[in-house]
């Protein structure tokens, strides 16, 4: 029994021990026209701890490099990568970015300036943090990207602080004078969870855009209810009726809502949204089908289908009722 009691001690013991990691950014050295080797010291707080560097021509840095573990000890360990194709004779920012699952930590700003004859100032893209779309563990990132006419790629930096962390892999924008549409889609977030995120561009010679930061929250069982009082809806002389439709969480509801008779679609309704904790009227207009059925019989029942953006369904049988006959006539 004393053996026993002593082997559960040990797991208690590490788990207490656990903290947030402390990040501090060194000194760059082996700077020359093109690269640099960034160096930190970091400290896992005895939990399971990965890094990365940031760096860019601004405090907003814009590159990043890989996510690399550095264990899970309680000692301050060094660590440092080599980064290229930097541009010459330029000053550029760096911070270390320690994450575990107790926090995540940034270093302090350092800069340091490339050898070399700096080129022509080169015309930078222009990035737009756009919205998100969220389920329970995963998000679609949106943005667009200007490329200003030259060869411009584009990723998502995400992360639980604004300090980010993560990205997502480099993908093309092309080479237009116009915005374009870009995504991306975050797979294992955790749920219940606020991130945020930010669009970065780079073009030739080291050109950084960094979007706005913004944020998403992703939901989670138990987290945000969608709740369908459709019992009745009234609809007028165009067709339009309204269901009565409630979120309660800590995320809005976003999704689509169909009406069918007879296993037909009579009225659908795309990207409806009711923000969390609140609830109300989500109109829906009837298609020629729903609008000839309504006009016979004054009022009918329809299934109604509503289905939430982080995967959740509810249905019922909602009344329609018309209320006026002008429109529908004839």
């Amino acid at each position: 029994m004393t053996a026993a009691l002593f082997a559960s001690a040990g797991p208690l013991a590490a788990t207490s021990l656990a903290a947030a990691p402390t990040a501090t950014t060194g000194t760059t050295t082996s700077i020359t026209d093109t690269r640099a080797t960034l160096n930190a010291t970091v400290n896992p707080g005895g939990e399971e701890t990965s890094y990365s560097f940031q760096y860019g021509t601004t405090t907003d840095y814009g590159r990043q490099t890989r996510l690399t573990s550095a264990g899970n000890g309680t000692t301050d360990r060094p660590v440092n990568v080599d980064v290229d194709e930097l541009t010459p004779g330029t000053e550029y920012h760096a911070r270390i970015v320690a994450s575990n699952g107790t926090d995540t930590r940034t270093g302090a700003d350092v800069t340091f300036r490339t050898t070399g004859t700096p080129p022509a100032p080169a015309p930078k893209p222009i990035a737009t943090t756009g919205s998100a779309v969220t389920s329970i563990s995963g998000a679609t990132v949106n943005g667009t990207v200007n490329p200003q006419g030259r060869a411009t790629t584009y990723y998502f930096q995400f992360g639980e602080t604004a300090a980010y962390g993560n990205q997502t892999a480099p993908q093309s924008a092309g080479a237009g004078t116009t915005p374009v549409s870009v995504s991306a889609a975050l797979s294992g977030l955790r749920t219940d969870t606020t991130y945020h995120y930010r669009l970065v561009a780079i073009g030739p010679g080291d050109a950084i855009a960094t979007g706005e930061d913004r944020t998403l929250a992703t939901g989670g069982a138990g987290s945000t209810i969608l709740s369908f009082f459709g019992q009745t809806a009234f609809t007028d002389q165009n067709g339009v009726g309204g269901v009565f439709l409630g979120c309660f969480g800590a995320v809005s509801c976003r999704g689509d809502m169909t009406l069918e008779r007879s296993g037909k679609v009579v009225g659908e309704r795309k990207g409806y949204t009711i923000r969390q904790n609140f609830g109300g009227i989500v109109h829906i207009t009837l298609n020629d089908l729903g609008k000839r059925l309504l006009r016979q019989r004054g009022n009918m029942s329809v299934r109604t289908t509503v289905l939430n953006a982080n995967g959740q369904r509810v249905t019922g049988v909602t009344k329609l009722i018309r209320y006026s006959t002008n429109g529908l006539k004839g």
